[in-house]
This record gives structure tokens, C-alpha cells and sequence, in this order.
């Protein structure tokens, strides 16, 4: 579709042929942001293609929730499923109500008592080993830790290091490929340069380590009591499906998590207070015990800290939607085919929704009404039908990190560090390179 439903206002500053897409290009939430003040609904231009922005929260939650019905998941998911097949994260109904209905036990209340050992065991792992007055990449270890907690707690595989880290390694390219193809133009894909060639070596050596692990299980016929085992023993399914699954999960489960907490560290360097105020309600609430999942909902600060973090940074940044059918969204009538394209760090950081809300502030959380806040205005998981199955999980893992390392360590960025905002498949910090020092009383 090229042409703009007239009732729409169109971006200022298109260019002929391209679009809006060098704005876009350059600095992708600084042009969206820019849009909020236009109305509710914007159109701009990528090259030909129309994208309808949605910016007010009544709007986003009919796309997301009361109308989701009337929507398949957009280019990025179109472009997924091509990628890493139809799995959970990138299927559309109804092929995703039957997917979501076979991994949802996997989620379910009680099994995340028993994923917390493993998360706990992981973190302990990974933060033991900090250099203690020495610079390194909080960043890196945390996907480090996210990548193990995923392995371990859903796959239950016994992956060799050089195979973590080869899948370490293959993620984010793949990730970020899987965005680019989808805002691009599609023949772009096809060229023979570099960038494509990394794309193609890193999703073919991702696939070669999830099919090895697939023929392993099938090989053993073991029942790990993890979703591999139910998925091989389960329900008929081909590998192919196996591994659509397998590398969706993988693909929800680790860049998103580590990207929050990588946030959210970020802010506890530059608000010292904020993580001495964690580091009191820690020692408070669990004295010189590590929590279980039955304490967490006592650590309500923590509790803050990640949600001011997920609004200020909700690494989920772009949420595309198609129509399927013809659809009134607010005051416009849209025909079927549009695209529509949701931005939850824009609507988070909207000044009309959030008072100051560039500022990181986690007692505004304590606002009378930030019940409904949650409900009707922050998406950081998504929302309706597809609303993140693993929020819990992820959820639990964030809160677990937060009480070991702050029990532990003081952070601080290291001197001359620059942290900025990176848009790829997620919105990420450039790099996050500190110094870590012990508590005086370190706390085990």
C-alpha cells in the first residue's frame, strides 16, 4: 500500500523515493519520538511502504489487546519466521495458540520454584569469577549468565563451553539481521556483502548446535523433565519444528533479560543511592539469606527498580502488527494490509503519561495510580495473546541477579566509559565496562 489514508497526518520530511528511512536510519527513537506530537495516529514512509505509528495507550492496547484478533504480527515476525521458523515468538494464530498451549506448562508457577536453584546456582557462577578492581564488561557477563539460565533451566542440555559460546556469539547477528530485513528493502538480503555473509554464517552455525542437541535427545530417549524432553517425546513433531521452538526460546530468553539488567546496573552506577537503597532492603528483608521465589513479592524496592527500568528501557522497542481485515483505530478506518508499528520506549517516555520521564525514579511506582499505569500504559512484555509467556521467568531471573550481585559487589563505571543507546533487534547499551569492588560484609 502507497498511498496515505487522508484522515492520517504524515511525518514531516520526506524524501522522494527513500522515504523517511534515512531518518529513521539515523537515529530510529529520536524520529518515533519526534511523531508523538502529530497525533495518534502518524504515517510515514519506508521507501514505497506505509507504516502507521500508533501513539496514544488507548490505541496501543486495542492493537495489542482488545482488537489482537484483527492483526497477524507484522513484517519482523514475517521475516522471523522465514528466518528460525514457526515457532512460539513468531507465529501468528492459529498455529501460536497451539504453540503457546504445548511450552506454557514450562512457565507454569510451579516449575519456576525449581528454575530458581539453577538461576541461583548460574548467578553464583558467573558473578564469583568478577575481577575484583579490574575493568571488565558487565554487559557480556550478564548475557553470559542469561544465556546459561535459559540452557539450564529449559533445555537441561549439557552444551559444551565452545558451543555456549558459539551461540553467544551467533545470537545477536542473527537478532539483529532478523530487524534490519524487516525495515529494509527485500532485495537488500540478497547482495553479497558482508553484512549478509556474518548473517548467513551465524544463523547456519546456531541451527548446526540446536539440531545436534535435538538428534542427542532423540538418541537417548531420556526424559530430562525440561521442554526439549517434552518436545522430542511429545507430540509428534519434525525437527524442524523442534528447532523453530528450541531457537525462539532461545532467542526470548537470554538478549532481553540481559539487556534489563544490563540497564538496570547502568542506572544503579549513575544513582549510587538507588543501589544502597536496594542493598538495604536486601540486607532487611533477608538478612544473610539468599531469597526464595516465596520472598520476592517482600522485596518491593527491587520490585520498582526493575519496572522503572523496563519503562525507561524496554528492550522490546519495535511491536509491528498487519491488519487482516478492515478496522476502525480510533477516528481512522483502516483497510486490511496495513501496517501498524507500536513503539513502547516512546509511549514510556512520554512526558504526558510519565512526569519527567526521562528521569530514572523508581517511588514513582508508588503513585496511587500505578496500578493502572501497568495495565493500561506499559508494555514492556507486550500484551493480549501474546504477551511474553516467560515474563515470570524472566522476571524471577532479574530479581535473583539483582540480591546476589548488590549483595556483593559496588559497581561503578569505569573512567572515560560512554554508554549509549544502541537500536538493534533490542534497544542495548553500547558497552558497559565497571569496576567492581567487594561489600565490606559480603553476604552469601
Amino acid at each position: 500500500m502507497s498511498a496515505v489514508l487522508p484522515s492520517v497526518p504524515v511525518a514531516p520530511g520526506r524524501l522522494p523515493v527513500l522515504g523517511h528511512l534515512p531518518a529513521l536510519t539515523r537515529d530510529p527513537l529520536q524520529f518515533l519520538q519526534s511523531l508523538r506530537g502529530h497525533g495518534e495516529l502518524v504515517a510515514f514512509h519506508l521507501g514505497p511502504r506505509v507504516i502507521y505509528l500508533v501513539n496514544s495507550p488507548e490505541l496501543i492496547r486495542q492493537v495489542l489487546v482488545t482488537d489482537a484478533a484483527k492483526f497477524q504480527r507484522g513484517k519482523v515476525f514475517r521475516k522471523a519466521r522465514e528466518l528460525l521458523g514457526d515457532g512460539l515468538a513468531t507465529a501468528d494464530d492459529p498455529a501460536h495458540r497451539e504453540q503457546r498451549r504445548i511450552v506454557q506448562p514450562a512457565f507454569h508457577r510451579n516449575r519456576i520454584a525449581g528454575y530458581a536453584r539453577i538461576m541461583r546456582a548460574e548467578i553464583d557462577r558467573i558473578i564469583t569469577a568478577w575481577p575484583e578492581g579490574r575493568r571488565f564488561r558487565l554487559d557480556q557477563q550478564l548475557a553470559d549468565l542469561t544465556l546459561g539460565v535459559t540452557a539450564k533451566t529449559l533445555f537441561h542440555t549439557e552444551f559444551s563451553q565452545a558451543a555456549v559460546a558459539e551461540i553467544q556469539r551467533s545470537l545477536a547477528p542473527v537478532l539483529n539481521g532478523v530487524t534490519s530485513r524487516a525495515l529494509l528493502p527485500d532485495f537488500l538480503e540478497h547482495l553479497p556483502i558482508p553484512a549478509n555473509r556474518r548473517f548467513d554464517e551465524a544463523l547456519h552455525r546456531l541451527t548446526s548446535i540446536v539440531d545436534e542437541a535435538i538428534a542427542a535427545y532423540r538418541q537417548a530417549g531420556t526424559d530430562h523433565g525440561d521442554l526439549l524432553s517434552t518436545l522430542v517425546a511429545g507430540e509428534p513433531l519434525s525437527d524442524a519444528e523442534i528447532r523453530a521452538q528450541v531457537l525462539n526460546l532461545l532467542m526470548a530468553g537470554t538478549e532481553t533479560t540481559a539487556t534489563a539488567l544490563s540497564w538496570l546496573a547502568y542506572e544503579l552506577t549513575v544513582h549510587p543511592e538507588v543501589a544502597e537503597a536496594v542493598r538495604h532492603e536486601l540486607t532487611t528483608v533477608l538478612g544473610n539469606r539468599p531469597p526464595t521465589v516465596a520472598e520476592l513479592p517482600e522485596l518491593s524496592y527491587v520490585d520498582r527498580v526493575i519496572t522503572e527500568t523496563l519503562r525507561l528501557h524496554s528492550p522490546v522497542w519495535l511491536l509491528m502488527r498487519t491488519t487482516v481485515e478492515p478496522l476502525r483505530l480510533g477516528a481512522t478506518e483502516l483497510p486490511a494490509a496495513a501496517e501498524v508499528l507500536v513503539v513502547p520506549p516512546t509511549l514510556h517516555r512520554d512526558p504526558a503519561l510519565y512526569p519527567d520521564p526521562l528521569r530514572f525514579h523508581p517511588d514513582r511506582w508508588l503513585h496511587p495510580e500505578a496500578r493502572t499505569w501497568r495495565r493500561e500504559r506499559f508494555f514492556p512484555f507486550g500484551g493480549g495473546p501474546h504477551h511474553c509467556v516467560g515474563d515470570n521467568f524472566a522476571w524471577t531471573e532479574m530479581t535473583l541477579a539483582v540480591a546476589a550481585i548488590y549483595r556483593r559487589w559496588h559497581l561503578v563505571l569505569a573512567p572515560g566509559a560512554r554508554v549509549r543507546e544502541v537500536t538493534r533487534a533490542f534497544l542495548k547499551p553500547s558497552a558497559l565496562p565497571v569496576l567492581a569492588t567487594r561489600v565490606v560484609t559480603p553476604q552469601s
